[in-house]
């Protein structure tokens, strides 16, 4: 039976995935920190919003400490794939420092346990700055002495993802797609819909507490496999030209930092390392069903 639950992230992709499932489910209370509320697209009488922004704490921490008094469950969501110091966006304010706050109100405030999704690859010896921050995030939740689950998801897709949705784009306007360096990258990328749906389980089941689970999809695919899945998808042919990553280095080095460009230095770092991982436990214990990554993508990418 749920209880009150505190949501960040509600308006990003897998955020909004994640409020019409635990509305769907029965949960008939969450409140939701979100910082642009027209960009909410999950309305319904059980959702709460709190007008906030993440990296601002004097925009939400008294707020923020009133509703959390009676909330059992905070669900931690927020996270970012590219940096923009500009505008002080960067994973160590939005990994680390937002979740270490968090983490300290809830504790001040009682809450019975803080779910947070990090990254399939977060570790101590991270080579890119998002995994590394992830990992800072997950050490200082654990040592706060709440009672927490950690989730770590490989690449999540869906029909608003950032990533396949991204090549489909790139595929459809161009005849040759330049991929990047050999393609035999390792990847194992999960639905949103499998994401959402284990997020919502481990909310009022104590098997997971204090666990850290990983969460990936049920095939392993490379690089170069995924994009001709994708124009298998889209029913276009396209000639796939390797980019060797002695070239790609110094286009990254000027232009990674531009939000046009499409990828960067940690992006193109966890791309060449991989995204796998092995472990059914989260799958197994809540009877999820795995969703074919063909059959899934057939149903929204065009």
């Amino acid at each position: 039976m749920y209880g009150a639950v505190f949501l960040t992230g509600a308006t990003g992709f897998v955020g909004q995935a994640v409020l019409d499932k635990l509305i769907s489910t029965g949960c008939n209370d969450v409140k939701v920190l979100v910082r642009n509320p027209g960009k909410l697209k999950v309305d319904s009488k059980y959702v709460t919003i709190i007008e906030g922004d993440i990296l601002k704490v004097n925009t939400y921490e008294k707020c923020l400490e009133k509703c959390l008094n009676g909330i059992d469950t905070v669900i931690h969501l927020i996270g970012i794939i590219r940096e923009s110091y500009a505008d002080g966006v960067t994973f160590d304010n939005l990994h680390y420092a937002a979740t270490k706050n968090l983490v300290d109100i809830s504790l001040k405030a009682g809450v019975q346990k803080f779910i947070y999704i990090s990254s399939n690859g977060a570790r101590s010896d991270a080579v890119s700055g998002y995994h590394g921050t992830k990992y800072l995030a997950e050490q200082y939740l654990i040592s706060s002495g709440l009672n927490y689950t950690i989730l770590r998801p490989s690449i999540i897709y869906g029909p608003e993802d950032s990533f396949i949705n991204m090549l489909g784009r790139i595929m459809k306007k161009n005849p040759l797609f330049f991929s990047i360096g050999s393609g035999n990258y390792l990847l194992q990328p999960v639905s949103v819909y499998e994401v959402s749906e284990i997020i919502a389980k481990v909310v009022d089941n104590e098997q997971a507490n204090c666990r850290v689970f990983m969460i990936c999809g049920n095939k392993v695919l490379t690089y170069t496999e995924l994009l001709k899945l994708i124009m298998k998808i889209l029913n276009i042919r396209r000639v796939i030209v390797p980019l060797p990553l002695i070239l790609l280095y110094p286009a990254i080095f000027l232009l990674g930092r531009f939000k046009g460009f499409p990828i960067t230095k940690d992006q193109l770092q966890m791309l060449i390392e991989g995204n796998i991982c092995n472990d059914r436990a989260v799958f197994d214990m809540f009877g999820v069903e795995s969703r074919d990554i063909e059959d899934t993508l057939k149903k929204y990418l065009c």
